[in-house]
């Protein structure tokens, strides 16, 4: 009782907030050949064993690499975290057999997430999606970004090198 008491006390806007990255993955997916031709769609929402978590989007390209994807609408430090820990469950579940790589896809991200992954070398592809895709999870144009903590550059690396894919607007 005390369970389904907690449960129902959940925010609205972070239930919406998950329904609306399924929206939006779900219309991208769709349209992968449109933005991405070398893709194609393997499964969503796959589930990582014994742990249960669930990637957003696995894909594969015609090199038979594997792309573990997390949307958010906006990139955030949780986002890195989970798809760092996607591709390790993926590599182990695949006995590092096959190259799997991780994509962040959403409507913005923070620079300093940007420079963490270039600096780090930690090989994660970053997907900005094109703003007509908001409609999809019906995400207004004027979304509030998530608080991020000011955390200290110590480095004078440029966010510049890292790969950001933009995709067109269509």
């Amino acid at each position: 009782m005390k369970m389904e008491s907690w449960l129902t006390e959940i925010p609205a806007p972070r239930r919406d907030g998950y329904a609306a990255e399924r929206a939006i993955r779900d219309a991208y997916a769709a349209r992968l050949e449109e933005f991405r031709p070398d893709e194609r769609v393997w499964k969503t929402e796959h589930t990582y064993y014994p742990s249960l978590l669930r990637g957003d989007l696995r894909t594969i390209d015609k090199l038979n690499r594997i792309r573990v994807w997390e949307f958010k609408l906006k990139i955030g430090y949780d986002g890195l975290g989970q798809v760092l820990t996607y591709v390790a469950l993926a590599r182990q579940e695949l006995k590092f057999a096959r190259p799997v790589l991780g994509v962040l896809a959403g409507y913005e991200i923070n620079p300093e997430l940007l420079t963490a992954i270039e600096v780090l070398n930690l090989g994660i592809e970053v997907v900005i999606l094109p703003a007509t895709m908001r409609q999809a999870g019906r995400v207004p144009a004027d979304t509030p970004s998530t608080d991020i903590p000011l955390i200290p550059r110590t480095v004078t690396a440029s966010p510049a090198n890292v790969p950001v894919a933009r995709e067109e607007d269509n």
